[in-house]
């Protein structure tokens, strides 16, 4: 299924969300997914004309496709200067947020050593603040430390792109389950608050408004 705001569009691959933002000199994706999807990825892309993919962190369910769309499309791809040293990602050791989540987190851990995606050029390595204009789009780089070191959002008008630094499931977005450094992880949610947008678009889950129960709700979080 597909949504669209205004030349936003989100496509859920399983249970990997995609993002397209249509600029007036090409098109950008906003991660990649993972395995199993590159038939019905390839036919929705297509649609479009993709100039940049940009990598919110370097998890393979974030950049598992990033070779083959960039051999496809001839396109950029851009990542955190931050989350170079993970795109091996068995070197990704993740702690849980709760303890209820040490199964989990061990079994993502396991498959980082395991998944091993294919190499793909680094063209752009983006920085804190770093202004995005070549595409017809205003886009700011955040850097959004935590769920992986070099973690990113992008921020495009009053949305913002916010990748694993968020996730909505339950009754209330709240931090990852699992993270390289938890503590970063909490402090970027702060750093969310702080920047205040209208829609919060997330890795995996449904998006949401930022409300002033949910900003109150995640001003109590401290892991």
């Amino acid at each position: 299924m597909e949504k669209i705001y205004g030349n936003i569009h989100m496509k859920r691959f399983y249970y990997f969300n995609l993002y397209i933002i249509e600029g007036d000199d090409g098109d950008i994706l906003i991660d990649t997914g993972f395995i199993g999807a590159k038939r019905s990825l390839k036919k929705w892309l297509d649609k479009f004309n993709v100039k940049l993919v940009i990598l919110t962190h370097a998890h393979i369910d974030h950049i598992w496709n990033a070779s083959y769309i960039q051999k496809l499309y001839n396109c950029d791809v851009a990542i955190s200067v931050n989350d170079i040293e993970n795109l091996d990602n068995s070197n990704i050791k993740s702690k849980p947020s709760k303890n209820k989540y040490k199964a989990w987190t061990n079994l993502m851990n396991w498959g980082m050593r395991h998944f091993i995606p294919k190499e793909f050029d680094i063209n752009i390595k983006l920085q804190d603040n770093q202004i995005l204009n070549n595409y017809g789009l205003d886009l700011k780089i955040i850097s959004l430390p935590g769920h992986t070191n070099g973690s990113i959002g992008i921020l495009y008008k009053d949305y913002l792109f916010a990748g694993d630094a968020l996730v909505n499931r339950g009754k209330h977005p709240s931090i990852a389950y699992q993270n390289q450094n938890n503590d970063n992880a909490n402090k970027s949610i702060k750093k969310i608050i702080d920047i205040n947008p209208k829609i919060i678009f997330v890795g995996h889950d449904k998006e949401f408004k930022m409300t002033n129960n949910i900003r109150n709700n995640l001003l109590e979080i401290n892991y």
